[in-house]
């Protein structure tokens, strides 16, 4: 259905690139996905790697409606070169996603602050698979003040995220040896894992344990 999705909006781009093209970068992207999920990686790059370039050019035109999406599919093809471990591509794309969504936060936190505690997680996952455990630190750390004051005003969003946050830096703290502060951290995320059980979150069971 994507792909008949897709060839229907190439046509549609051929006579109204100005209206289609927005649609055909979404559509891509959600193909992508897909293809990512049944592990279909180079067709998934392929089109990641096609919508960026709209999103791109899109960007250039209206970057105030368009960058935001030029960073979702940024962060989408780092996802795949990270689970494809080429972990310099993913970086790259990371820390263009990580800039974006900065600027984007400064004019609308409420919308982009979230993105951007996401974004940092996600760049610290491949600096801790990489092993550089100090920029991996610092960046779970930023996450992590965003998720908790994003959490004190919508808990039942963002607690979940705090307690992911917390258990990845506990990792990575129990990885260098600090046990005292992955202790902490280890403790803390499991009463939120708990607290989210108890209030029928059941998903999170496995979390916990």
């Amino acid at each position: 259905e994507y792909c008949e999705a897709m060839d229907i909006y190439r046509r549609l781009v051929e006579h109204s690139p100005d209206v289609y093209e927005r649609e055909l970068a979404r559509t891509l992207n959600n193909l992508a996905g897909l293809h990512l999920d049944l592990q279909r990686f180079d067709k998934a790059e392929e089109e990641y790697r096609e919508a960026l370039d709209i999103r791109r050019r899109l960007a250039e035109r209206n970057p105030v409606v368009y960058e935001s999406s030029v960073a979702e599919t940024l962060n989408n093809l780092a996802g795949l070169h990270s689970d494809l471990q080429r972990f310099d591509k993913a970086e790259e794309k990371y820390l263009e996603a990580l800039d974006i969504r900065r600027r984007l936060a400064e004019h609308s936190p409420e919308v982009y602050e979230n993105e951007v505690a996401r974004t940092l997680n996600n760049l610290a996952n491949v600096h801790y698979q990489t092993e550089r455990f100090d920029k991996a630190e610092d960046e779970y750390r930023e996450s992590l003040d965003i998720y908790r004051r994003l959490a004190e005003k919508n808990p039942d969003v963002y607690e979940n995220r705090v307690a992911d946050t917390l258990n990845n830096l506990a990792a990575l703290h129990s990885n260098t040896q600090c046990f005292d502060k992955a202790e902490r951290e280890f403790c803390e995320a499991l009463d939120m894992y708990r607290r989210l059980v108890e209030n029928g979150s059941v998903i999170y069971e496995d979390s916990m344990a």
